[in-house]
């Protein structure tokens, strides 16, 4: 007498298919994301890279063209502003040709030395030149020369 073989009957049906379809779903899914995360996350170290060097150079502009309109009934204080204009002019071209090549360090040290240039602007806004007009006292002298003139005559 043979004896009957005791086992599952198993029926390929759709719920079977639909465990084996979903295991290859979530094994591709962390695939993906062990592949998609790092690269994402680099890319983003780029971007933040560049969107800091942007707003350097947009505080940079924003700072210069500052001293380039900058007007007062101080003459002196006008021209301080221009100097200033003058020579962050030059650094403008620089900072413009040459962005890709500056790195997040000097980014921080340019928006940093900015920043305290910008307090040269509000100085020269609040409390006018740094320069002033200086006196001298011409009269003791010119008597003195007068006498000199005098003796060798």
């Amino acid at each position: 007498m043979k004896e009957p073989v005791l086992s599952a009957n198993f029926k390929k049906d759709y719920i079977a298919y639909s465990a084996i379809a979903i295991f290859f779903l979530i094994i591709s899914f962390e695939l993906f994301m062990a592949i998609f995360i790092p690269a994402h996350l680099q890319m983003e170290g780029v971007w933040g890279e560049e969107v800091a060097r942007q707003e350097m150079i947009n505080s940079f502009d924003h700072t210069r063209n500052g001293f380039l309109r900058f007007k007062s009934k101080d003459e002196y204080a006008e021209g301080e502003a221009k100097v200033i204009a003058d020579s962050l002019t030059p650094l403008a071209d620089y900072l413009r040709q040459y962005q890709y090549q500056i790195g997040l360090k000097e980014v921080k040290e340019i928006e940093k030395t900015m920043s305290g240039i910008h307090k040269f602007h509000d100085h020269l806004k609040k409390h006018g030149a740094y320069s002033t007009d200086i006196k001298l006292k011409t009269e003791n002298f010119i008597k003195t020369l007068k006498k000199e003139m005098a003796k060798t005559n």
